[in-house]
């Protein structure tokens, strides 16, 4: 009954992304590192794996998560070689504030031990909490550190499971796709959005006015200064060399400013609601 739940809730929030106009997938591959609790059979082992997830969002604060760990060691206890494999597959509701992001996961952990050429295999309810940073590195790649606890039940011995207590960490990278719409005044919590386009040919994007909160961007020129600062559609400058600008001409006049070949720091909101910065280099 639980795993069935589960599995409603991340189709559920699956549903809700696709109905509204803020669609965004991440997908996370990377080296994951966990020490786990034997409850007292051993001291605690550290094991070395993998971790890769999926998420959808819901909305810029919603997403469902689906999420799948591997981890191996070979340890001798008392000169008797033991090899154990420990694959955990959860799922569960994660909460961005990006670059921050928290996430609740239950699912099954499945633990594997052999000895003597043989094994053994055992099941148990898993739970894992925590969180981490994830931090864009390129337009649709970013660089993600994470930790959890993780809570298992495990007996490889047989009898009642016992609790572990343990803790995973991991690194690697994300690539998001699915691209974002930008809300429409059909929805009652969004902005109004001028569609009149301005060309900035200093960064090679052509940019909208955003309710007098910046200058968003419609469209970036491959090759462009833009694109390689990892600006993308939707994001809204706001700052030029701190300096606020609420306009597309608020925009063009602080850069008109500035000599071919100037250092200028941008400041941007990300998809237009989380703050951020790029620093760019004026061509001639």
């Amino acid at each position: 009954m639980t795993t069935r739940l589960l599995f409603l809730l991340f189709a559920m929030l699956c549903i809700s992304a696709s109905a509204q106009e803020f669609r965004r997938a991440d997908v996370f591959a990377g080296y994951s590192y966990a020490n786990i609790d034997t409850n007292g059979l051993t001291s605690r082992q550290s094991l070395n794996g993998w971790e890769v997830s999926a998420s959808v969002n819901a909305n810029k604060w919603l997403a469902g998560e689906a999420d799948v760990g591997g981890y191996y060691k070979n340890y001798n206890i008392a000169g008797i070689g033991v090899g154990i494999h420990d694959y955990a597959f959860l799922a569960g509701p994660r909460l961005n504030y990006r670059p921050v992001f928290v996430h609740a996961l239950f699912g099954l952990d499945r633990l594997t031990g052999s000895v003597f050429g043989l094994s053994a295999s055992q099941n148990s309810f898993a739970a894992a909490a925590g969180g981490g940073l994830q931090v864009k590195i390129a337009p649709q790649w970013s660089a993600r550190i994470s930790a959890d606890y993780v809570h298992t039940q495990h007996n490889i011995f047989g009898g009642a499971g016992v609790t572990q207590n343990s803790v995973r960490a991991s690194v690697g990278v994300v690539y998001s796709f699915g691209g974002t719409s930008m809300a429409t005044s059909s929805s009652p919590a969004a902005p109004r959005i001028s569609r009149t386009a301005m060309q900035i040919s200093a960064l090679g994007v052509s940019v909208a006015t955003r309710d007098g909160r910046g200058a968003e961007v419609i469209e970036v020129v491959s090759g462009s200064i833009a694109e390689m600062a990892g600006l993308q559609r939707g994001d809204v400058i706001n700052a030029v060399d701190i300096k606020p600008v609420r306009t597309p001409m608020e925009l063009a006049v602080e850069l008109s400013n500035r000599n071919p070949g100037a250092q200028v720091k941008l400041g941007f909101m990300v998809r237009g609601y989380w703050q951020s910065e790029t620093t760019i280099i004026l061509r001639n």
